[in-house]
């Protein structure tokens, strides 16, 4: 918003002389005052980078009216944002109306006190530059509930102001763990804990985007994605065993010598906002336990499921593990998926 040397711009539209020279004097000192003598000359400086902070604009002009040029800088979206004052002889209430039900803020009548229009100029590009940093935080609030919270679920908290807790139905839930991140943390600088961990956990969520999952939330340095909860996928429970194997690549590839073991179950969920004083979108069920006990029981670079919830995939290399057991379930027959079989087709 800002022009040369901090100084904002005030655009002033009038065919007379005597007054562009009274509104240039009132304003030289604080504002940078261009000047057109048209409606026609008037809309094309008003597109000129940089862009007028305030139009100063008067109505009764020939070949087209300060009205007409009103509309046709509201009309263009380049250019509809720019505050408009007329500042005119036309004094009748019918006139102020029409002008403001135009589109202008402000409408002030000739002949004028400088010291009115100086004020006024001064308010208005106050509150102009209000609206700009309030929407300028606005965008920085959206940007991080995009990166906290699911697409939806920012979608539903701007919509509604929060996200009811609801079931889903046949949710795949992902947890993923780094196997030995304990010791690193000892034996490693914070710093350098911290800015591994976020590099790690970011090619985590692209593979989670990938395969069609919602990144959850992290945990330490666990991870937890869904597929079918609040985006539809073709095939949760393929896509959340696809995505379990590319994390564990991805680790394998950073040259830290990372394993991942992940735990996949598939079943109802509840989910929804957690918390007042900080949003957190979270799920739980006995879904989401399953696939958290499965993780701790699971080999390094494998992925564990239930005996009942592997026969349904195909493609993939699957190594019995037998009983097993889970905290709070007793003993289940576990397996591991340990990778994709070659020339198979995977969904």
């Amino acid at each position: 918003m800002k022009a040369v040397a901090d100084k904002q711009i005030i655009l002033v539209v009038d065919d007379t002389p005597a007054n562009i020279e009274v509104a240039h004097h009132t304003l030289k000192d604080t504002y940078i005052v261009k000047i057109a003598t048209s409606g026609a000359k008037a809309l094309n400086l008003a597109k000129v980078l940089p862009q007028p902070d305030l139009i100063l604009l008067d109505v009764m002009m020939p070949e087209m009216d300060g009205y007409e040029v009103c509309i046709g800088l509201k009309s263009d979206p380049s250019t509809s944002d720019i505050p408009i004052i007329f500042l005119t002889g036309k004094i009748d209430a019918q006139d102020e109306t029409r002008g403001l039900e135009l589109g202008a803020i402000d409408y002030i009548h000739k002949p004028f006190s400088p010291l009115v229009v100086q004020a006024r100029v001064r308010t208005h590009l106050a509150l102009r530059e209000a609206r700009e940093q309030l929407a300028d935080e606005k965008r920085k609030v959206d940007r991080i509930l995009d990166n906290i919270l699911p697409a939806p679920a920012v979608a539903e908290i701007k919509l509604t102001g929060g996200v009811i807790p609801r079931r889903f139905e046949n949710v795949a839930v992902l947890f993923s763990d780094l196997v030995g991140f304990t010791n690193y943390c000892d034996q490693q600088p914070a710093e350098e804990v911290v800015r591994e961990l976020a590099n790690l956990f970011v090619t985590f969520e692209s593979c989670a985007r990938r395969h069609g999952l919602e990144k959850i939330k992290t945990m330490g340095d666990a991870f937890l994605a869904t597929a079918g909860l609040l985006e539809p996928v073709d095939d949760a429970l393929h896509a959340a065993v696809n995505c379990a194997l590319a994390i564990s690549e991805v680790a394998k590839r950073s040259g830290r010598g990372w394993q991942v073991r992940s735990g996949i179950h598939i079943g109802p969920v509840m989910a929804g906002i957690v918390g007042e004083e900080r949003y957190q979108f979270d799920v739980w069920g006995d879904t989401v336990n399953v696939a958290s006990r499965l993780t701790g029981a699971a080999s390094p670079g494998g992925v564990g499921l239930t005996e009942p919830t592997s026969t349904s995939l195909r493609g993939f290399a699957i190594s019995p593990r037998g009983a097993v057991e889970l905290k709070g379930k007793g003993s289940v027959g576990m397996v591991e998926v340990t990778g994709i079989v070659k020339n198979a087709a995977v969904l």
